[in-house]
C-alpha cells in the first residue's frame, strides 16, 4: 500500500469514528411559543441546561433575588410562609413597541420540591388570570426545564399578550437559564 493509500484510509477511518460517535451533550437554547385565547394567552417555554437539578431548583426558588438576573422585574419578595404555600409579590415592567407597561402580581405558589413551582396570582390588578408552573426534570444534558403560562390582561391590548408576553418569556428562560449556567459553573479559580 502507498503512502498515499495508507494516509486515504486513515482519513477515511478518523471520519468515520468522528460521523458515528455520540454527540456531545449540547444545551438546547429556549424556545418559546404563544397561543392566542379569548381574551388572553398561553405561553409554553423550554430549555435544557448542563447543570445538577439542585442548581435548577436553587435558582427557580430565589425568589427574594429574582429581580437580580432577570432584567424585567423589578421586586420580587416573598410575603408570607405556610403551610406549604408560598406568597410572592412581583413587580415587572413589561413593554409593546415603545410602550412600558408596569404590572403587578401576587403570587400563591405550591411546590413539589425539586420537581414543580405552580403559581397563580391571587391579586388580580393586572390580570383577570395568570396561572402557571415551572417543571425541572434531569436529562441527558443535565436538567430540562419548562413553563407554562396561562394569562388573561386587564385592560391591556392584545397586541400586549401576543408580543410582549413572547419576548418577556423568552428574557426570562434566557436570563434564568443563564443564572443557572452561572451557578453551575462553581467557584473560579
Amino acid at each position: 500500500m502507498t503512502q498515499r493509500g495508507a494516509e486515504h484510509r486513515c482519513g477515511w477511518w478518523i471520519v468515520t469514528l468522528v460521523l458515528l460517535a455520540p454527540a456531545p451533550a449540547v444545551a438546547r437554547e429556549p424556545v418559546v411559543a404563544v397561543e392566542n385565547t379569548g381574551s388572553g394567552c398561553n405561553v409554553r417555554g423550554t430549555f435544557q441546561a448542563p447543570v445538577s437539578g439542585a442548581v435548577a431548583w436553587a435558582v427557580l426558588t430565589d425568589y427574594d433575588h429574582i429581580g437580580e438576573f432577570v432584567r424585567s422585574v423589578r421586586s420580587s419578595r416573598v410575603e408570607r410562609r405556610e403551610g406549604g404555600k408560598i406568597l410572592l409579590r412581583q413587580t415587572a415592567l413589561g413593554s409593546v413597541f415603545l410602550f412600558r407597561r408596569r404590572v403587578e402580581v401576587l403570587l400563591e405558589l405550591h411546590e413539589i420540591p425539586g420537581r414543580r413551582i405552580a403559581f397563580h396570582d391571587v391579586l388580580g390588578k393586572d390580570f383577570q388570570s395568570y396561572v402557571g408552573e415551572w417543571r425541572v426534570a434531569a436529562d441527558s444534558v443535565g436538567s430540562r426545564v419548562e413553563y407554562d403560562l396561562a394569562a388573561e390582561p386587564r385592560a391591556l391590548p392584545r397586541s400586549f399578550c401576543r408580543g410582549a408576553l413572547r419576548k418577556m418569556a423568552r428574557d426570562l428562560l434566557e436570563q434564568v437559564r443563564a443564572e443557572m449556567l452561572r451557578r453551575g459553573a462553581g467557584p473560579r479559580l
